[in-house]
C-alpha cells in the first residue's frame, strides 16, 4: 500500500468519564496521534444515573451499567476516528472488562443529546454496587490510579470483578 491516506473513516463521539479525561492519567493515550486521531469536542453528562465507582486494587474507574442508580456523571466527548476506537478497544480490555456501547450523552440546556460511543461494565460483581457512587471521577492519592504499564500479570484488573454468573 504504496499511498498513505488520510484517515477517510467518519469520526465517532466517545464519551469519556474517568482516566482518559483531561489531566487524568492515561488522557495520553487520546493524545496521542499514534493511536488514531481524537480531538476534545466539548463536555457532557449521561443523560440517565448511572453508578460511577472506583475499583480494583488498580483504582480504576468504572461506569456500571445499571441505569438509575447513581449520578448523572460528567465527562468530556472526544471526536474519535476508527483507529483510536481500535487502540482503546485493545487497551480497554473491551472483551475481558467493558462493553462498548451507544449512549446518548447531553451535551447542555437547549443543545439536546448527541450519541455517543462509552465503554461501560456490563458483567460485574453486586459488591461493586456497594462502592460510594461519583458524579465525576479525578485521579486522587486516597484512590490513585495504577497506570496499565504498572500492574502485575499475575493479578490482572479482572480477578478483583470475578463475576459468577447467576442461573
Amino acid at each position: 500500500m504504496g499511498q498513505v491516506k488520510k484517515a477517510t473513516s467518519a469520526l465517532s463521539k466517545l464519551f469519556v468519564y474517568g482516566a482518559l479525561k483531561y489531566g487524568q492519567p492515561s488522557n495520553s493515550i487520546l493524545a496521542s496521534s499514534g493511536n488514531g486521531h481524537a480531538k476534545f469536542w466539548c463536555k457532557a453528562t449521561t443523560t440517565e444515573k448511572l453508578p460511577l465507582v472506583i475499583a480494583t486494587r488498580y483504582n480504576i474507574p468504572f461506569l456500571l451499567n445499571k441505569p438509575g442508580v447513581g449520578y448523572y456523571v460528567t465527562g468530556e466527548i472526544y471526536e474519535v476516528d476508527d483507529r483510536m476506537l481500535n487502540s482503546l478497544d485493545n487497551l480497554e480490555d473491551c472483551e475481558d472488562i467493558y462493553t462498548r456501547e451507544k449512549q446518548d450523552m447531553n451535551i447542555g440546556v437547549g443543545e439536546g443529546t448527541v450519541p455517543c460511543w462509552v465503554y461501560l461494565l456490563q458483567k460485574y460483581p453486586e459488591k461493586l454496587l456497594n462502592l460510594p457512587y461519583l458524579s465525576s471521577y479525578e485521579n486522587s492519592t486516597t484512590h490513585p490510579y495504577i497506570m496499565r504499564h504498572r500492574r502485575t500479570h499475575k493479578h490482572p484488573a479482572q480477578d478483583d470483578l470475578s463475576y459468577e454468573a447467576t442461573n
